[in-house]
């Protein structure tokens, strides 16, 4: 094969199921040596292409500096996570304004949109989520004049405002575990990068 041909060829896909958000397919593929996967999971974000960006997360920054997580009960495993803010680009939505959408959704925060710092997009597992999340960190955010907390996520945390020390004591004692926050406060702490969110 040459360098431009995908080492690992789709030989067949079967859908196995979706929800309101997500699609599951199982694909037969086979690698350049002849090794074979008959039912290799591919998770897609409903309404996504493959490799597209279906989801945003967004670390807030108050005027004085500190950060705001969640603290998210997460059923999958069956514990508690400390996260940014996070969720799917709706249709007609450009990342940034999902990224200030779920942004007043979950933590009642707002930010001025050339406020918004685009910090790159992340793949969080690629061996099976083929949709990637776009990351943001959004600066001077002032609270949303009579916020309604999301009623509709299960699991939701209350927004933590929290100074660099604490964050990065949480993330030194694995209360962090989420990759894409990780990847987020790692981002935000080597710096906010030059690109503005469009």
């Amino acid at each position: 094969m040459s360098g431009t041909e995908p080492p690992v060829k789709r030989l067949a896909r079967r859908a196995a199921l979706e929800n309101r958000v997500w699609r599951v397919d199982l694909d037969h593929i086979r690698d350049a040596n002849g090794a074979e996967v008959h039912d290799y999971l591919v998770l897609t974000g409903k309404g996504h292409a493959a490799g597209e960006v279906g989801g945003v997360a967004v670390l807030p920054v108050l005027p004085d500096g500190r950060i705001v997580l969640l603290r998210n009960w997460r059923h999958a495993i069956g514990a508690w996570s400390w996260e940014a803010a996070k969720g799917f680009v709706d249709a007609g939505e450009t990342p940034a304004q999902a990224a200030r959408r779920e942004l007043a959704e979950e933590t009642g925060l707002a930010c001025e949109p050339e406020n918004l710092v685009a910090l790159g997009p992340v793949f969080s597992e690629p061996a099976a989520l083929a949709t990637s999340a776009a990351l943001f960190v959004a600066h001077g955010c002032r609270p949303v004049p009579d916020h309604a907390p999301s009623s509709d996520e299960v699991g939701l945390g209350a927004p933590t405002p929290l100074t660099r020390a604490e964050s990065d004591a949480l993330v030194r004692a694995g209360a962090v575990c989420d990759a894409v926050s990780l990847l987020l406060l790692a981002r935000h702490a080597a710096g906010d990068g030059a690109g503005r969110a469009r």
